[in-house]
């Protein structure tokens, strides 16, 4: 097993730190380095975006007030007191704080973990014979052996701030506060007071922890084995290089240049899969720091925490682990073992009439002992996550049960938006097709924002996918073997899935602007239309919608009540799907099957993309009447937002995930796409 922490490690910069903030999702970095980070991410032109992604786990990180200055970001967010390194304690530190509120000054003798204070003898003896406190767990201070004895666990909504966290979400493994219960778990089953979890599950639990220690050891296992790995590639370029020197040395002159050729491709090369090596590298460190923290932190609290404080870390720090492993997973299945060979022409009496000497060719696999730590990995991350589980709690409360309770309270929305009945939306940016090249004019079928917030179009005439950044401007285009029809983002982090010639689906990763296809996922014929729900993934053809997978297995097929085209997309929050038969926007159940209503409009004609905001509002394109339309997350108004400026036949339609902003493309159209925002009504 690895050693024991000495002190917690910045998840950024990996070194030890003191002055760090905790962010909402549950990373904790150090201070200046999240200030630099925030800094070089954020795009000060742009005044719409007031968040930035967390650095692991990519999770949008709004600041607690939308007004501050950026560079003051990281100083909003609250200091992590569990992760304070081992310092010598204060002069302060050691006196009571009941006789300091009282204007004396006594030496302290205990810490009460349940109070988070120090207190003298005296008020010790009080402490204990007062029926509210009597219960409270004292620590002898001397037993710091001078460490800071005051241990603090944040128990505020990371959602809403000032709300104590007091439910706990059986259905969705998550502590709430009201507002988190009223708000996002209406409807759900099994909520709990997280008093009461506590109380069954702590004693349980507590015996599993070694599995925060046996993660960071496997975390270090890959870690050196990556090391080992570029070790290994760098002796094979050497061996190559050498090989090549001897093969040259037979030439003069024009063997010289070609000599140079060779060199530079093999350097090049190797260069591709060292930083995709070391990417996975740092990525599994961060994450090895990332365990390592959590062992620290657990040991700390069972040595010095109460239970409450126990159960709500390990909870908070289940999720920020597994949230951040989601993001390692993916670096993980990446190959970090290679095989350097090197082909060389049989006829060198003739390479003065040749422009290519040889070649290099490398081929790549996930070395198994990398295979068997990310498999051990991802065990022992399902059984933390298994727990607490609904058959512990028969009587549990549903959330209907406790809304009604809290119908006075009243929530701030996070962020400033705009009604979107009542807002109107005007022309952001226009892209002509000119500036994307092609050998015909781009027909952008379908399109998703990745993780990075950059736009990727598929253009089916054309068999590439198209990429933009934040801002829309062209980037470089990605070659497919097939005629694209939809492309969505997967279940994993720099996951993306393309549907292709309708029988297809390949699995690709896009990082640093490197598109890579990893798996060709088969579905039903007549595939166009895809989406994503969790870990499955939702095809629609001609008659049916398959739920898949993410091997591609067919779990569930629904019959669709029309002969419908093959657009498709969901509604997550409210379980809703939504399609087109040609005439009408059909609003369908996930679960169960059947439709709930048909939106139909003269004046959307031949409806064609569509799109679903974070509200499962519906945005659906006329292909036939060049407009744009809303419609209720149940199909039962609509209205016409707008007409395009520049395009005639819109063809898809992409919602931007965090800014009230949609993307509306054209079917060969001197205009490929025209993005437009959401405006306040004065």
């Amino acid at each position: 097993m690895a050693e024991a922490c000495p002190s917690p490690e910045c998840l950024w910069c990996q070194g030890h730190y003191t002055n760090h903030r905790e962010l909402p999702c549950g990373h904790t970095f150090y201070c200046p380095c999240l200030t630099t980070y925030i800094q070089t991410e954020h795009v000060c032109t742009d005044e719409d975006r007031h968040y930035f992604p967390c650095p692991v786990c990519e999770t949008p990180i709004f600041p607690p007030e939308p007004s501050l200055l950026v560079n003051s970001w990281a100083t909003s967010f609250p200091i992590d007191q569990l992760l304070l390194s081992s310092t010598k304690r204060i002069s302060d530190d050691q006196v009571c704080e009941a006789c300091r509120r009282d204007g004396e000054s006594s030496m302290a003798d205990v810490w009460c973990t349940d109070c988070a204070e120090t207190l003298c003898k005296q008020c010790r003896t009080a402490h204990k014979r007062n029926k509210a406190s009597a219960k409270h767990r004292l620590i002898p201070m001397n037993d710091g052996i001078g460490e800071v004895q005051n241990v603090i666990v944040n128990e505020i909504c990371p959602n809403h701030d000032g709300e104590c966290l007091a439910f706990y979400c059986i259905d969705h493994r998550s502590m709430c506060c009201r507002d988190c219960v009223s708000l996002s778990h209406r409807n759900c089953n099994t909520i709990k007071p997280l008093g009461d979890v506590i109380r069954k599950t702590v004693a349980t639990e507590r015996s599993g922890e070694t599995e925060w220690g046996e993660i960071a050891y496997e975390a270090r296992k890959i870690m050196e084995d990556d090391g080992a790995q570029i070790a290994t590639l760098d002796s094979k370029e050497t061996e190559m290089s050498d090989e090549i020197n001897q093969v040259i040395e037979k030439a003069k002159n024009r063997l010289d240049d070609l000599k140079s050729d060779l060199q530079s491709d093999l350097r090049r090369k190797v260069n591709i899969y060292r930083q995709q090596l070391n990417v996975r590298l740092s990525c599994v460190s961060k994450f090895h720091s990332n365990a390592d923290n959590a062992r620290f932190l657990m040991s700390r609290l069972e040595k010095d925490g109460s239970d409450r404080q126990l159960f709500i870390t390990r909870e908070k720090t289940k999720m920020q682990m597994a949230g951040h492993y989601r993001r390692v997973e993916l670096s993980l299945r990446r190959p970090n073992a290679f095989d350097v060979t090197l082909k060389m022409q049989s006829i060198i009496d003739t390479i003065m009439k040749v422009t290519i000497i040889g070649d290099v060719d490398i081929t790549s696999t996930v070395s198994l002992t990398s295979q068997n730590a990310n498999k051990c990995i991802d065990t022992l991350l399902g059984t933390l996550q298994s727990t607490p589980s609904s058959a512990s709690f028969a009587d549990s409360t549903s959330a209907s049960d406790l809304t009604a309770s809290l119908k006075h309270l009243t929530v701030q929305p996070a962020v400033d938006t705009v009604d979107v009945w009542a807002g109107s939306v005007s022309l952001v940016t226009t892209v002509d097709s000119s500036i994307l090249e092609g050998k015909k004019i781009p027909y952008l079928h379908s399109g998703t924002f990745t993780e990075g917030g950059q736009l990727l179009v598929a253009d089916k005439v054309n068999r590439r996918l198209l990429l933009f950044d934040d801002k829309y401007t062209f980037l470089r285009d990605y070659n497919i073997d097939g005629h694209p029809t939809d492309v969505k983002r997967g279940p994993r982090p720099d996951q993306i899935l393309v549907a292709i010639d309708g029988n297809t689906i390949l699995e690709c990763t896009l990082q640093i602007q490197i598109l890579t296809v990893i798996n060709k996922i088969n579905v039903p014929d007549y595939t166009h239309g895809i989406t994503v729900q969790r870990d499955t993934i939702l095809v629609c053809t001609i008659s049916y919608i398959y739920v898949l997978s993410t091997e591609g297995r067919i779990t569930e097929s629904k019959k669709k009540l029309y002969e419908a085209d093959i657009i498709l997309d969901i509604s997550t929050s409210k379980t809703l799907l939504y399609y087109t038969d040609g005439y009408s926007v059909v609003c369908g159940r996930l679960e169960g099957g059947g439709v709930v209503n048909k939106y139909k409009d003269d004046g959307l004609v031949t409806p064609a993309g569509m799109g679903v905001d974070r509200d499962s509002n519906v945005y659906v394109c006329g292909n036939g009447s060049g407009n744009v339309y809303l419609v209720s997350s149940e199909g039962s108004r609509g209205k016409p937002l707008t007409r395009l400026t520049g395009i005639n036949r819109p063809s898809a339609m992409i919602m931007h995930p965090t800014k009230q902003e949609f993307v509306v493309t054209s079917s060969e159209e001197a205009v490929s796409f025209e993005v437009y925002r959401f405006n306040k009504t004065e």
